[in-house]
């Protein structure tokens, strides 16, 4: 009924799986980021989003809707 919406677009099914594999691997999800460094939320969404840009599982498209 209702669409997870990302700034720039949909969230799509790559971006979900390269989410997954950054938080098997290690990744911090936006609330601990937030709790650990006492930053914004905006700012660990940020930085999040950097890193899925960074990583091997995303798409050029999907990078292309994380910017």
């Amino acid at each position: 009924m209702y669409k997870k919406m990302l700034t720039g677009g949909l969230l799509t099914t790559g971006i979900k799986a390269a989410y997954k594999a950054f938080r098997k691997s290690g990744g911090r999800k936006t609330a601990e980021i937030v709790k650990e460094s006492k930053v914004s939320r905006d700012v660990a969404k940020s930085d999040i989003k950097s890193e899925l840009r960074r990583s091997r599982f995303t798409t050029q498209r999907d990078k292309n809707k994380l910017k």
